[in-house]
């Protein structure tokens, strides 16, 4: 029995073994292809990228990479960021440290990380970092570090962050001298005040001591109604216009003579009677009389009001 394949048989495992190189082929190329478009994004992109190894050491890095360090390519592959002076040693861990936490716990995630920098020629640049894993075959073999300077936008964020100070500053300084100009402005308002109850008081006091006593004399005398229609015009018109300046001042008060209203401050002041008459050198007596006319013209005849507390409640 013949056990070589027949002639049919030796050329179907021929056409198998063409289609099969054809396929690997064919997987090469797309390999060599997708090799490619990774390697022209790699070198095209924008952002400034690192191919790093588990190893921490760098596998590749494009030109972007070249352009904000100032390193050549050949200067940094098979080195740690730190050993070229990019990151202090410290940055690099916290880097790596952050890295595999995400690779290990889920590499789909996107963080973003700040560090501060120093370039080829010692400048401070402040970056941006998003690491991504590379899986190949179902395995993370390093990962990219794909990096952005943000050094103009962090300088600007600190301008601001100055000139919000300086303002924050300026609006405690202005604020401090309005509270200093309201203090100010309320003594001025206070004293103005007094000023004004002094002078209405010195007005009052005049026109009672000054005037009405003679316009009293005036209205006993004989007085044609004429006259008397003049005078009364005239009391009203004194009332008139002393009224402004007595504002807070009861007009009652208008009716006492200098002598009651000095009664009536030191009953005010608590003093008694015995002490007022002492202070007045006048009998304890005549101090009644004057305390009953005070009650009489304001208008406290019946009422049950010690006349200490209505004086009080009046000024």
């Amino acid at each position: 029995m013949n056990d070589e394949p027949s002639c049919k048989e030796i050329e179907e495992r021929l056409a198998e073994r063409e289609k099969e190189v054809a396929s690997l082929r064919a997987t090469i190329e797309k390999l060599r292809e997708s090799e490619e478009k990774f390697k022209t994004m790699f070198e095209n992109a924008n952002d400034h990228i690192a191919y790093v190894g588990l190893d921490d050491r760098i596998i590749d890095v494009n030109h972007k990479f070249e352009d904000i360090f100032g390193h050549n390519r050949e200067d940094v592959i098979g080195k740690r960021f730190y050993d070229f002076g990019v990151l202090s040693p410290e940055a690099w861990e916290k880097s790596l440290e952050y890295t595999r936490k995400l690779i290990g716990d889920d590499p789909g995630q996107n963080p973003v990380l700040e560090f501060e920098a120093v370039d080829k020629d010692g400048n401070q640049v402040y970056l941006e970092v998003n690491p991504r894993a590379v899986v190949k075959d179902g395995e993370i073999v390093g990962f990219l570090s794909i990096t952005r300077d943000i050094t103009e936008r962090k300088r600007a964020e600190e301008a601001l962050h100055r000139h919000q100070d300086v303002l924050e500053q300026l609006v405690k300084e202005r604020t401090a001298k309005l509270e200093e100009a309201n203090t100010a402005l309320r003594v001025m308002l206070k004293k103005a005040e007094e000023v004004r109850t002094e002078m209405g008081e010195r007005i009052q006091f005049n026109v009672r001591e000054f005037v009405f006593p003679y316009l009293e004399k005036i209205k006993k005398s004989d007085l044609d109604e004429i006259q008397q229609a003049y005078l009364k015009n005239l009391e009203e018109n004194l009332n008139e216009l002393t009224s402004p300046f007595m504002q807070g001042i009861s007009t009652k008060y208008m009716r006492l003579t200098p002598t009651e209203i000095q009664v009536a401050n030191l009953v005010k002041q608590g003093k008694t009677t015995k002490e007022i008459a002492a202070l007045m050198e006048m009998s304890a007596r005549t101090i009644d009389t004057h305390r009953y006319s005070i009650r009489n013209k304001l208008g406290m005849r019946n009422a049950k009001v010690n006349l200490r507390t209505y004086l009080m409640s009046s000024s």
